[in-house]
C-alpha cells in the first residue's frame, strides 16, 4: 500500500528528477522502517482528504515517453523491484505493483482482441496461438502449469501492439478503482462483522489490527450483547491499547497476558485475528504469538476467523517462513541496562568457565524478538476479505483473479529478495546486538 502514493508516477518519464527523488525518499523511508504495516502505510501515502487530488494528479501525468505498453510494464517492474528491495518483509508493495500490472496486461488484452475483431482475418488456429496469457481460467492446475521460466515480457509480444495514448485513460481509471477499493477495504470487512458475530458470544483477539477493531465495533452498533477478551500481545503490549479502544464505545472488554490464552480458550466462541499477509498457500504471517493462539484455538475446536483484504494476499509460496521474517530490536525483551547487570555478574560468577565463555561472546544471554509467526492454513477456518468470506484453500482463485500469471517471475524476484534482505537484517542486527541472533535449528 505504500506504493499507492508512486503509482502516478510510474507513467512519467524514468529521467525525470522529481520522480527519481521521490522514489528515493520513499524507499529510504521503508528501509528505516518508518513507514510499517499495511495500514499505516496506507493512512500516511493516501490519507482521505487528498484523494481526489492524488487522482487528478494522476491523470495530468504524462506518458508520451513511453513507446508502447511492453516499456511501460518494463518500468514498473523496475520501480517496484526498487521499492521491494528497500523494504522485502513488506509484501504489500510488491502486491500493489502486481495490481497495478495486472490492470496494465488487461487493458492490453483487451485492446488487442478488440484490433483481432476489427480485422476479422483471424483463423481459430490464429487465435489459439495468440491466445492472451493474462485472463487464463483461475483453475489450479493452470497455476501450476504456469511457466516461471519467462522473464519481463517473455511470451507476451502482442505488447507492442499497443501505443500507450491508447491505453492510458482506462488504465488511469484501473489505477483510481484501485485507490477507490483501498480507501474503502476497512469498512467493506467491516459491514460483514454482524455476519459472524451473534449476541452473547465470547470473542478472542490478539495483536493490533485497525481491520479488527473496525470489525467489532461494527458490531456494537448494533447494540447486540457480545465480550472481547484482548491478550495484550507481549513485548509490545500493543492489546492494551485495542482494550481501550473498544471499552470507550461500550463494548465489555478484558485484558488478558498471552499466557492466559489457553486456559480461557474453553470460554471462547470465535478467534479473529488481522494478519500481516496471507501466503499462496493460504497460511498466515501475523504478529509473533499468533501462532500459540491459532494451536490453543485448534486444541479447543474454536473457528479461527482473520480479517484480511484483498491486497494483503501475496502470491508467494512460503518455503521458508524465517525468510520474510524480521528480527526487532531485543531491548523490548531485555533492555540494555538489564544486560550489563548479566555481563556483570556473569564476569564476577564463581564459575570461571562460565564467566569466560560470557566474556568473549559479550552476552550472557540469548533474547531474540522475531516480528512474526508464520501460521499453517491448516489451523484457519475462515478468511474474511472486502470481498466476502472464503476459506484457505481456495486462495489459488483470489490469485488468479487479482494477480496474472506473468507475474509470477516477479513473484520469486520477491522471494529472493527477501532472503537476501532477511540475510542482511540479520547480519545487521547480530553486528549491533549479539542476542538478536535466533539460533540456528
Amino acid at each position: 500500500r505504500g506504493t499507492t502514493r508512486g503509482m502516478p508516477t510510474l507513467t512519467s518519464d524514468a529521467g525525470d528528477r522529481a520522480v527519481e527523488r521521490e522514489l528515493n525518499v520513499l524507499a529510504t523511508k521503508l528501509r528505516r522502517r518508518q513507514i510499517t504495516g499495511f495500514r499505516t502505510q496506507a493512512n500516511h501515502w493516501l490519507p482521505p482528504d487528498c484523494a481526489a487530488d492524488r487522482r487528478a494528479g494522476a491523470q495530468r501525468r504524462r506518458a508520451d515517453a513511453l513507446a508502447d505498453a511492453a516499456q511501460l510494464i518494463e518500468r514498473i517492474q523496475h520501480v517496484g523491484a526498487e521499492l521491494v528491495r528497500a523494504a522485502p518483509q513488506e509484501l504489500c508493495i510488491g502486491n500493489i505493483v502486481r495490481r497495478v500490472l495486472h490492470i496494465v496486461r488487461e487493458e492490453v488484452d483487451g485492446l488487442v482482441r478488440e484490433r483481432e475483431r476489427a480485422s476479422g482475418g483471424a483463423g481459430s488456429a490464429a487465435d489459439s496461438d495468440q491466445q492472451s496469457a493474462f485472463s487464463t481460467a483461475p483453475s489450479l492446475h493452470n497455476l501450476l502449469a504456469a511457466d516461471g521460466s519467462k522473464e519481463g515480457l517473455a511470451g507476451a509480444p502482442e505488447l507492442g501492439l499497443a501505443a500507450a495514448h491508447e491505453i492510458k485513460q482506462p488504465i488511469i481509471d484501473g489505477v483510481n478503482e484501485l485507490i477507490d477499493e483501498l480507501g474503502s477495504l476497512v469498512a467493506a470487512i467491516a459491514e460483514q462483522a454482524p455476519e459472524h458475530i451473534h449476541a452473547r458470544e465470547v470473542i478472542l483477539t490478539f495483536g493490533k489490527s485497525k481491520i479488527v477493531e473496525a470489525f467489532l465495533k461494527r458490531v456494537a452498533k448494533t447494540e447486540r450483547p457480545f465480550e472481547v477478551i484482548v491478550a495484550d500481545t507481549a513485548p509490545s503490549y500493543e492489546g492494551a491499547e485495542v482494550a481501550r479502544r473498544l471499552s470507550e464505545v461500550g463494548i465489555h472488554t478484558t485484558l488478558i497476558t498471552d499466557s492466559a490464552v489457553f486456559a480461557l480458550m474453553a470460554r471462547i466462541n470465535k478467534v479473529i485475528i488481522g494478519t500481516h499477509a496471507v501466503m499462496a498457500d493460504g497460511g498466515l504471517l501475523a504478529p509473533a504469538g499468533t501462532l500459540a493462539v491459532a494451536l490453543a484455538a485448534q486444541h479447543h475446536s474454536v473457528p479461527f476467523v482473520v480479517c484480511a483484504g484483498i491486497p494483503q494476499l501475496t502470491p508467494i509460496f512460503p518455503t521458508d517462513a524465517d525468510d520474510y521474517n524480521l528480527l526487532l530490536a531485543p531491548s523490548p525483551v531485555l533492555s540494555y541496562s538489564e544486560t550489563a547487570d548479566l555481563e556483570v555478574s556473569a564476569e564476577t560468577g564463581a564459575d570461571e568457565a562460565g564467566a569466560e565463555r560470557a566474556c568473549l561472546s559479550g552476552f550472557a544471554a540469548d533474547s531474540p524478538n522475531p516480528a512474526y509467526d508464520y501460521v499453517p492454513p491448516e489451523l484457519i477456518s475462515l478468511l474474511i476479505t472486502n470481498i466476502g468470506g472464503t476459506h484457505a484453500s481456495y486462495i489459488y482463485r483470489l490469485l488468479a483473479e487479482f494477480y496474472s500469471q506473468q507475474e509470477s517471475t516477479c513473484a520469486r524476484s520477491t522471494r529472493l529478495a527477501s532472503e537476501a534482505g532477511a540475510r542482511t537484517q540479520r547480519s545487521c542486527s547480530d553486528s549491533v546486538h549479539p542476542r538478536s541472533a535466533m539460533q540456528p535449528t
